[in-house]
């Protein structure tokens, strides 16, 4: 009796006292209201569409030009990471295709480049196929083996994956670091995820692209580490090279729901860049704000705007993740759920699809089907806060009280990433 006393103390102590890492709040709009004056007006700044009316110039004289082709799809690639107009990686899709057909030399940097493309749409086995033929064609071979590695990770073939890393000579390049860092990730050793990441961050400081590309990433797993001031000192760095880094002013205003739980600023953060980045996600965001107000009306009407703009066609199941749990969770399409879990299992089983399946079977009451699932696909073989989540309350459901408490432990820790509704449906079921 008195070891159980103890314990429920502890647990007490562990649910009073966990923070993200501080008390105070870590947003303050002085630290930014400057870059949201200057906009994308900032000077120096790389602007896609300057390269797109040129290179549409040059193909306007020479039809035929493989060369232009190519520039153009690459400046319509990088305008779609600017502005997440979904139209934009299309065209650069078909203009590589164009280039394809009419390059009389080496075609492996048009494959590599579909390649990205198809991994920026989730089209992971085009990712693949597109990456293979690259090494067919047998020019800088390390690099298609890179793209190769890419894809291979988002379709669940770790083993693969790792050995094009065991292969490489030089360890101490951008692209080994980064893929390194990729899998330290997966492998639940955070840790090492980010001092690989760091090693890959200060061979970028001549490049502005990968130096935002790389230190938001850096941003991500600070926040993920519970490293919270770190990460918003991240960004910020990020918004000094790049006013317009949209990820970063996501991961700002996400410090501000989620740590300081100052909505308001959040919310100012998601309008400023909604029109102008045109990521579909920050519905989801505001629709996690307004929920979090008790505004359900307004949380509701989010998510079915976020559901059916990417429900269209031309996004080709980008976006199918939060698909899934939008149909599980909060608009009584289980069903769907399910299907689509299935669907998506069959083009990818990693352990993070297998969760998706898992949950949408748990919430479609399919209790024992979810444990099967999750017990035989998704535990110890992933470490994401969501995955820990959802083992604990299948778990917590099918009577395995012990490691139900062990998993939703887990998901506790990684509050901040979770955000404030999950915490705290975390700590209910914790209760019971």
């Amino acid at each position: 009796m008195k070891n159980l006393s103890l314990l429920i103390l502890l647990s007490l102590v562990l649910l009073s006292c966990h923070d993200t890492g501080s008390s105070e709040n870590i947003s303050n709009s002085a630290d930014y209201a400057r870059h949201m004056e200057a906009k994308a007006l900032s000077t120096g700044r790389y602007q896609p569409q300057t390269d797109i009316d040129f290179w549409t110039e040059k193909l306007q004289e020479s039809p035929s030009s493989f060369m232009y082709l190519n520039r153009l799809a690459g400046a319509y690639a990088k305008r779609f990471k600017d502005n997440g107009r979904i139209q934009d990686i299309h065209i650069s899709d078909s203009l590589y295709h164009r280039a394809l057909k009419l390059t009389p030399f080496s075609k492996a940097s048009i494959y590599r480049a579909l390649s990205a493309n198809a991994i920026t749409q989730h089209k992971f086995p085009e990712a693949r196929d597109h990456a293979e033929k690259a090494i067919e064609d047998g020019d800088k071979l390390s690099a298609s083996y890179y793209f190769l590695f890419d894809a291979l990770t988002e379709l669940g073939a770790y083993e693969q994956a790792e050995s094009i890393l065991e292969k490489q000579v030089s360890k101490n390049t951008f692209d080994y670091l980064t893929r390194a860092s990729k899998i330290a990730d997966h492998n639940g050793n955070l840790d090492q995820a980010i001092d690989l990441m760091e090693r890959a961050y200060d061979r970028t400081k001549d490049n502005t692209n990968m130096f935002t590309w790389t230190k938001s990433n850096l941003g991500d797993m600070y926040g993920h580490a519970g490293r919270i001031q770190d990460a918003y000192q991240t960004y910020l760095e990020v918004l000094e090279a790049d006013p317009n880094h949209w990820h970063s002013w996501k991961g700002i205003a996400w410090i501000a729901f989620a740590h300081d739980q100052d909505t308001e600023e959040a919310r100012n953060i998601l309008t400023y860049i909604a029109p102008q980045s045109h990521d579909p996600q920050i519905d989801l965001m505001l629709a996690e704000i307004a929920a979090y107000e008790q505004d359900t009306d307004q949380s509701r009407a989010a998510k079915i705007n976020y559901y059916n703009e990417v429900s269209q066609p031309h996004y080709a199941g980008m976006h199918n993740k939060y698909l899934i749990l939008l149909e599980a969770e909060d608009l009584q399409m289980s069903e769907a759920a399910v299907k689509r879990a299935l669907e998506e299992v069959d083009k990818r089983p990693t352990p993070v699809v297998y969760d998706l399946l898992a949950w949408s079977l748990f919430k479609n009451g399919e209790y024992e089907k979810a444990l099967r699932v999750a017990s035989l696909f998704v535990e110890g073989q992933t470490f994401e806060p969501d995955a820990m989540y959802h083992l604990g309350m299948i778990y917590q459901y099918n009577g395995h009280k012990k490691r139900a408490r062990k998993y939703l432990r887990e998901a506790f820790e990684s509050s901040f990433e979770l955000g404030p509704l999950t915490t705290e449906a975390i700590k209910e079921a914790l209760k019971s």
